[in-house]
Order: structure tokens, then C-alpha cells, then sequence
């Protein structure tokens, strides 16, 4: 690996403060033979001596595009519809026409391009995997011209990105088919996300329906594709549109249950406890991130239990109640619930008891604890 200097900080905001820490370096790149500077955003509240990894989301145009992605990615990790992340971006003005040359018949990285290519291979990825705790999974994303860049990394022996943002991409139709090839032979999982603009371009607009239509017809479900043509915005404004659609879409499995899951999935799962579990199970394993279980994922669950009146299901869901969140109440009041509801009203009463001294939350309150109590001991005469 190719050592990098760091050279200068401008910008640090101190840890105790919940703000996205943001860091501009600079870079003395050996295969390049100059100096490059980057734009680093840092996951809020980071801290380098923690264990806790986060993805990459890698930026070519960073000096302009680098804002719009981190800012998008700060505000949707913000309300948890995306993982926090790691956002990295490269400046390239006065280098972006050298950086993004490419051979137009072999489709290769060539002159001043094939060394860019292999500086952010094999000097800016393995630095920042060194220097910061950047997990398994990566994002890359650009803008037109070095939209087409990126996707000659689709033909590297191992791909080092898991997704590819290609905001109206510009690149040549002879591509298309090694593109659509690579993709019918993925060894690995891909999302692969295209936007264009109503008013974009016509030849950006038609290169982006004509790549989509043609992965439109692999059938390996490694591929995750996603398109999107954004009503009354032009090859510039649709950055603003295209960032959170193709975010949401690369991290869909990672959002909490939304209605639609609810009524799907959830609803038409034997086991709905299971599926809670097996969902962030998914999230591990697709973007290697160990996230406690959201308590509105929990209700729910919880939810979906007392409409199908599944009662053996709530000692379960107490079970992770307890294991993710055992300073609330909720471990205590699904198991009081569940032996309510099977027939056993002192089993019942002690845990409405035992759960009476933890904290509210969700909408669940102490008084509807003393509420069951006094409804069972009317009841049954204790």
C-alpha cells in the first residue's frame, strides 16, 4: 500500500457535541505524484476507540458534490432511516477530465485516469479502512462524467463497493453490454441505483433509460436495481432528489417497519417474533452493523401479536424487550400480558408489579399497569 501524509485538519468539533465532526485533508499520493485533498464527514458522536463500525460513502466530485451527500446522509441517519456513515469525498477541480480518462474502445481506465483509479484503490480506500473505523460495506456515488468513472470498478477482480449511485451517468452505449454482463454474473450482492431528471439532458436522460431497461432483464438476485426519472428537475437539481431515493433504496432493509411492511411481511409471517429477529439478523449480514432492536419495531410486533391474538408469541417478544431495552417496563408488561391471557392471573399480577418500577415508554404508562392489576384482583377476588 502507498503511504498517505495527513496533512492538515481544519475543522474539529469536539465529541461531547451531537454534530456530524467533519475533516479536510490533505493527501501526498505516490502513484499520483501530487497532492490531493479530501473531505471527510465523521458519523455523529464518533469516537475512534470504539469498536463500533460504520459503512463508507465514497464521493468523486467532492468539491461540489461532497455537501448535498453528506448533509442527506447526516439528516436520514439523524431520524435512523439509514445507518450512520463515514462520507468521503475527493476534490478534483482542475483534475476531474485527466481523472475520468478512459480508453473509448476497451472501456479501461487509461494515462492520467488509470493512475486515479488505482489511487483511490489501492491508496485512499485501504487509508481511510486504517485510520477509520470503516466497516464492511461501502457506497460510491458521481455525478455525469465521473458517474461513468465509477462504474469501471464493476470490472475489477474483486468489486470494492456494494453500491453504486450514478446520478445522471454519462457514459458511452458500448458500455451498456459489458455492464449488463458484469451483472448477470455477480458473485456478490449489488445495489445499483440510476437517476435522471424530467428536464436532464435528452442524451443523459435517454443513456440512463436505456441502461436501466437493459439491466431490467437480469434475472440474478444478487442485483438490487433502482430508477428513478424526477419530475421537473434538470441534470443539476436532481441531485437533490436522487440522493435520499437512492440512499433509501440501498438501505431499505436497515429502515424500521413502516405500514407497508406491516401489512405485508409482518402481517403474513407465521412467527411474527422470528421475523423481528431475522430482520436484524439481514442488517448484520448485509451491512455488517450490530443495531439493537427499535422499540417501534417491538410494538409492532406487539401489535400484529394482539390482532391475531398469538399470546404465546408475547413471552418471546418480552424476551427481546428485556435483552435490548430492560430499563423500560415494556419486558414486565408483555409478560404480564402473556400470562393474562393464558390463564393465570397471579403470574399475571407480579409481573404488572415488577414492571411498575422501570421507565414508561411507547405510549405503554404505569397506570395501565395498575389499571390490569385492579381489573385482575376484581376478577379473580385476590
Amino acid at each position: 500500500m502507498n503511504k498517505l501524509w495527513l496533512c492538515v485538519i481544519v475543522i474539529f468539533i469536539p465529541q461531547f457535541y451531537s454534530f456530524a465532526q467533519k475533516e479536510y485533508i490533505e493527501v501526498e499520493s505516490k502513484i499520483l505524484e501530487e497532492t490531493r485533498e479530501l473531505k471527510i464527514q465523521l458519523p455523529r458522536n464518533y469516537n475512534p476507540e470504539d469498536e463500533k463500525t460504520y459503512p463508507l460513502i465514497f464521493v468523486f466530485d467532492g468539491d461540489y458534490l461532497f455537501e448535498p451527500v453528506a448533509g442527506t446522509v447526516d439528516y436520514l441517519s439523524y431520524w435512523e432511516e439509514i445507518p450512520e456513515a463515514f462520507v468521503v469525498g475527493i476534490n478534483q477541480i482542475g483534475h476531474r477530465i485527466e481523472d475520468g480518462n478512459y480508453d473509448r474502445i476497451n472501456f479501461t481506465p487509461i494515462e492520467k485516469g488509470e493512475k486515479f483509479f488505482d489511487f483511490i484503490g489501492l491508496e485512499i480506500l485501504p487509508y481511510l479502512n486504517k485510520n477509520y473505523n470503516v466497516g464492511s460495506f461501502s457506497v460510491v456515488v458521481g455525478h455525469d462524467y465521473m458517474a461513468n468513472f465509477m462504474n469501471l470498478y464493476l470490472f475489477s477482480k474483486n468489486i470494492p463497493f456494494d453500491g453504486f449511485i450514478n446520478l445522471s451517468p454519462d457514459f458511452p452505449n458500448g458500455l451498456i453490454p459489458y455492464i449488463v454482463e458484469k451483472m448477470n454474473n455477480l458473485d456478490q450482492k449489488l445495489w445499483y441505483s440510476i437517476s435522471s431528471g424530467s428536464n436532464d439532458l435528452k442524451f443523459l436522460k435517454q443513456k440512463s433509460k436505456t441502461l436501466y431497461t437493459n439491466l431490467s432483464s437480469v434475472s440474478n438476485e444478487k442485483l438490487k436495481l433502482s430508477y428513478k426519472e424526477f419530475e421537473n428537475t434538470n441534470h443539476y437539481t436532481l441531485v437533490s432528489y436522487a440522493l435520499p431515493y437512492s440512499l433509501l433504496e440501498i438501505f431499505k432493509p436497515y429502515t424500521a417497519i413502516d405500514e407497508e411492511e406491516y401489512k405485508t411481511s409482518l402481517s403474513d409471517s407465521s412467527d411474527p417474533v422470528k421475523y423481528l429477529e431475522d430482520k436484524y439478523e439481514t442488517i448484520y449480514k448485509l451491512y455488517g452493523i450490530e443495531k439493537s432492536i427499535r422499540i417501534s419495531d417491538i410494538m409492532k410486533v406487539y401489535e400484529i401479536i394482539k390482532e391475531k391474538e398469538s399470546w404465546d408469541h408475547l413471552k418471546d417478544l418480552g424476551d427481546i424487550a428485556k435483552q435490548y431495552h430492560p430499563k423500560t417496563l415494556l419486558p414486565d408488561y408483555f409478560a404480564g400480558m402473556y400470562f393474562q391471557k393464558i390463564g393465570k392471573p397471579k403470574k399475571a399480577i407480579k409481573a404488572y408489579e415488577a414492571g411498575y418500577t422501570y421507565d414508561e415508554v411507547a405510549g405503554i404508562k404505569k397506570e395501565m399497569l395498575l389499571d390490569e392489576i385492579d381489573l385482575l384482583k376484581e376478577t379473580f377476588g385476590y
